[in-house]
């Protein structure tokens, strides 16, 4: 027995799986067993906004700059 494990999005009735062709020309038993997947699941696979709650908004001015101040440090002395 073999399971194999396909999500994707149904868009027709008509279901094309290319994991089963090696099981073409052979007697095989075929078990589906749906369940819908609901956003909660989907969106926990994301990381967008997952440290949002240790953001310090009073460092966001100096972090727009940061990139800036850095290479002006690194660079300043190099034209005296």
């Amino acid at each position: 027995m073999k399971i194999i494990k396909i999500k994707r999005k149904i868009s027709s009735t008509l279901l094309k799986i290319k994991e089963l062709e090696k099981f073409k020309g052979k007697d095989v038993e075929i078990k589906l067993d749906i369940s819908e997947i609901n956003s909660a699941e989907k969106g926990s696979a994301r990381l967008a906004g997952v440290f949002s709650k240790y953001a310090d908004k009073i460092k966001y001015a100096i972090e727009s700059e940061a990139w800036a101040l850095a290479i002006k440090d690194k660079y300043e002395n190099y034209r005296r």
